[in-house]
């Protein structure tokens, strides 16, 4: 698909959302949703043939514009972000349709469905500043519900950030400027409120929740309670910390928890990282608080609550794969596939007594600023993790804590501090610090070209050793988790190998090290991943600017077993778990978001999207005739060595002479 360029976007806050691939219309097949630069949402369906050479376009299907219906302004109209999903229930024998949600740069919220017909809309503008663009922007759509008769659950959240001066129109400055000045002199000699008391504070995430079908606004959080602060001395100076502890503690208003409180729920939704708008995210999750063990358990006595979760999602010492199982579930469902298929669980409606484990009782928000919990049922914020800003935020060495991974180009050098110190992140080198706040530092080293004294990690011969002369050209992408198996049973999404990415194409992978402390350096790779971008004023966006990729990703859809892609601006590179490198691919042109790993042609087989600034583009991933011979031989082989097996075992019991029973 080819976009046009009568719209070019010139500001970071002007970036479309990355495509879609969903089955909206629920007839098993897959589409590819695309937000266009002239406000439009366009409904593609990919080719489902093999296209050897060049690239085909995508038949558009149905297209539908952003614009309003009477009167056709473009400006504010283009998407900013858009999800898909279902919000009726499950019913036997029906098809499960699917929504479309759309927010625009004036914070319309949209809700259309199956066909692209409008439901529902709002607009949020009045809520917000004049002179701000989204920084941040997530949706969440989902089946629960909040209300008898409702249909569904949509949760919008977002924070606005004022334009930088250089964009901004020499007379709006003035006036806004003005404006300032008039409502510093009110609140000065009135006391009365704020003519903008029901703005959102531009500091805080920002959301909305409204019924799936009928757009019913349930609840909204625009502001934290805050505050008013003390103009008592004895609160304010440092000398009397004491108070200020317990004047904090006073003053929090219900609801309001330390993370803490629900740590292992907290590592249950890492990993965290975020480095643009499309990284923010809203996922629903069921927290529980943790448990202190305060009495001895008493033999033969059960200690489970029956509404409480029996096992939760991947907790240590549990195997998340649960291949045994899953092959078990899956032979008794295809046994009793002629029988009359069982209704799933009971789904109530959710309220802020709903206690049962299987209904999410939080909406997760993965912000820039870190991680915030709210109560699905109200609204209120159950608990707020500020995490340093950069970097992977994971339990990487599986030990129950939080840990933080670091690594910076030669342009953010300068400005980054290692978590926990005041020691300036240096280019080229990577730095693991443990616990929120830090306790201690994991492991120190080199993502570059790798030397044999690299095991010098905290030694002063070590920075340098191996550094090329010029790093201000460095940039380093954000690293990611590779699951590591090790014997033991661990959490999903902790414990593995970190995979870092430069722009000379190296990709370097790191193990925890022995009892956690420490890295073990595994493998690097000199790849054609690169990629290079010129510092540009804060807000812009360069023509050329690109957006590298460092994912994990399956070969085929809902399988355990990750590999690695990286992307710089002319190649792409799949990548093993141990280092070996199984595919290249030729990109088309200058990414401008990360690749899209989705199945859209419908085969089970992962499938890759590329979007840039002329198109969006597709590559279907095909398995080689010789390769699936080469499977079905080795399987065939395997079973015949089986057989064998157990033939000979048995033949072997037979001829052994049984001693006599009798007397001697």
């Amino acid at each position: 698909m080819h976009l046009s360029d009568e719209y070019p976007i010139k500001f970071e806050s002007e970036r479309l959302p990355p495509p879609i691939v969903t089955d909206l219309n629920g007839d098993g097949k897959k589409e590819v949703l695309v937000a266009t630069p002239d406000a439009k949402i366009q409904v593609l369906e990919p080719h489902s043939r093999r296209v050897d050479e060049g690239f085909s376009d995508a038949r558009v299907l149905v297209e539908v514009s952003l614009l309003p219906e009477k009167v056709r302004i473009a400006s504010g109209r283009r998407a900013v972000a858009m999800a898909a999903g279902v919000v009726d229930r499950e019913r036997p024998g029906q098809k499960l349709k699917q929504v479309l949600v759309v927010v625009t740069a004036g914070w319309s919220v949209m809700c259309f469905d199956h066909n692209l017909q409008k439901l529902w809309e709002h607009n949020l503008q009045n809520d917000f500043p004049h002179s701000t663009h989204h920084r941040e922007i997530a949706i969440s759509i989902s089946s629960y519900t909040l209300r008898h008769g409702d249909a569904g659950l949509v949760i919008v959240g977002g924070r606005m950030e004022l334009q930088p001066h250089i964009f901004m129109d020499p007379f709006e400055e003035i006036g806004m400027a003005e404006k300032i000045a008039e409502q510093h002199r009110r609140s000065a000699t009135e006391k009365e409120a704020p003519e903008n008391a029901g703005t959102v504070d531009l500091r805080h995430f920002a959301f909305y929740a409204y019924a799936g079908r009928s757009g019913i606004l349930r609840w909204d959080r625009k502001n934290e309670n805050i505050e008013a602060q003390s103009s008592d001395a004895s609160q304010l100076i440092p000398q009397h910390n004491y108070k200020l502890d317990v004047h904090a503690m006073n003053s929090r208003h219900p609801g309001e928890f330390e993370c803490r409180e629900f740590r292992e729920s907290i590592l249950g939704v890492m990993p965290h990282h975020w480095d643009r708008r499309e990284d923010t995210l809203l996922k629903l999750g069921h927290f529980r608080r943790h448990k202190r063990k305060t009495t001895k358990k008493t033999a033969g006595k059960s200690t489970n609550y029956p509404f409480h979760k029996p096992e939760e999602n991947h907790p240590p010492g549990k195997d998340s794969t649960k291949k045994i199982s899953n092959l078990i579930g899956q032979a008794a469902n295809y046994a009793n596939s002629a029988k009359t298929k069982k209704p799933g669980p009971y789904i109530p409606t959710i309220t802020n007594y709903t206690k049962i484990w299987w209904v999410p009782n939080v909406v997760v928000a993965h912000q820039k600023e870190g991680i915030e919990v709210l109560h699905l049922a109200s609204g209120r914020t159950a608990c707020k993790l500020h995490l340093q800003e950069g970097g992977l935020h994971a339990d990487i060495n599986g030990d129950g804590v939080l840990d933080h991974v670091q690594a910076v180009g030669g342009n953010g050098a300068e400005q980054t501090v290692v978590s926990g110190s005041m020691d300036v992140l240096r280019p080229c080198w990577a730095v693991a610090t443990s616990g929120v706040p830090v306790r201690e530092q994991l492991f120190n080293a080199s993502i570059c070209h790798h030397s044999p004294f690299n095991f010098l990690q905290h030694g002063e011969f070590s920075r340098y050793y191996g550094r090329t002369a010029d790093v201000t050209s460095l940039e380093v992408a954000t690293p990611i988790l590779i699951p590591r198996s090790d014997g033991h049973r661990h959490r999903k999404g902790s414990h593995g190998d970190v995979i870092f990415l430069t722009n000379r194409g190296e990709v370097t992978s790191y193990s925890p090290g022995l009892h956690g402390h420490g890295a073990d350096w595994q493998w690097q790779l000199s790849t054609g991943a690169t990629w290079s971008n010129l510092p540009s004023p804060s807000g812009m966006m360069d023509a050329g600017t690109v957006v590298p990729t460092l994912k994990a990703f399956p070969l085929r859809v809902h399988d355990n077993q990750e590999l690695i892609l990286a992307a710089g601006d002319q190649e792409a590179v799949v990548i093993s778990p141990g280092g070996s490198p199984l595919t290249t691919v030729d990109l088309p042109g200058t990414p401008t978001h990360a690749l899209i790993c989705e199945d859209f042609s419908n085969d089970g087989l992962t499938d890759f999207i590329v979007v840039t600034p002329s198109g969006v583009y597709g590559f279907v991933q095909t398995r080689q005739p010789g390769a699936l011979f080469f499977s079905t031989l080795v399987g065939c082989l395997i079973l015949v060595m089986g057989v064998i097996f157990v033939t000979q075992h048995l033949n072997s019991i037979k001829g052994k002479p049984r001693p006599s029973s009798g007397p001697r």
